[in-house]
């Protein structure tokens, strides 16, 4: 029992310790759990004009844009607790720990306000040339998500030798097929915040990098394999003259 309650409190202690090391990425996150708390105990018809009203629509950019900005980054249509945590936790801490609070969160606010202009311009186009009715001027567009795609753009720099690519590669698949598969505003955004966090290298310039092949658990198990193929083969050994 005690050693099950050591473990516990260990966990605990690690969860605090990383929480407090990131805590604009942990009061953004419960700000979203307070909000998708409201949003889900609305009536059911309520639920869609309460989250227009807070939207970075093109009717409220032009309208009133400093609310919407910052009140549409809190809110989310639907319940997405864990995607939003574990996104949070893996993108935003990992890179406020990195970066520093203020730069990290510079980068999301720029993805979240480049993005909703830009994808909300491509909607007026839409609608110019009739390809999008006139009721997309009113659409619904709130959730944190561009800022997290920006933060996740500028993470490319924290990484060193093929990682980097490797990183790179992922994150324009998955930013990039949505806008093949859906063609909506909000991939079209996606892909702007990345493309804007990627823009921001002269914030994280001279960083710390992170190198796979030099990472601590890679070099330790790199050293295990070769110990165990010594005891297990050494007459392999002796004769390759290692």
């Amino acid at each position: 029992m005690r050693r099950g309650s050591r473990a516990v409190w260990r966990a605990l202690r690690g969860v605090h310790d990383w929480a407090a090391s990131a805590p604009g990425t942990y009061i953004w996150l419960l700000t979203v759990y307070v909000t998708t708390y409201v949003y889900l105990h609305l009536p059911s018809d309520d639920q869609t004009p309460f989250l227009k009203r807070r939207s970075t629509n093109i009717h409220h950019l032009n309208t009133d844009p400093l609310h919407v900005l910052a009140s549409s980054a809190v809110w989310a249509e639907g319940s997405h607790l864990i995607k939003f945590t574990v996104m949070f936790t893996v993108i935003f801490a990992v890179a406020e720990r990195w970066m520093g609070t203020w730069r990290w969160l510079g980068v999301a606010a720029l993805g979240h306000v480049g993005a909703s202009y830009l994808s909300q311009s491509l909607v007026l186009l839409g609608i110019k040339t009739g390809e999008l009715p006139e009721r997309m001027r009113n659409a619904v567009d709130v959730g944190p998500s561009y800022g997290l795609m920006a933060v996740a753009g500028v993470l490319f720099y924290k990484f060193a030798g093929p990682t980097r690519w490797v990183y790179l590669a992922a994150l324009g698949a998955y930013v990039g097929f949505p806008v093949y598969r859906d063609r909506d505003f909000t991939s079209a955004g996606h892909v702007t915040a990345a493309l804007i966090g990627l823009a921001c290298y002269e914030l994280v310039k001279g960083r710390p990098k992170w190198d796979l092949r030099t990472s601590r658990p890679v070099t330790r198990l790199a050293a295990r394999l070769r110990t165990r193929g010594r005891a297990e083969s050494p007459l392999l050994w002796e004769n390759s003259g290692k």
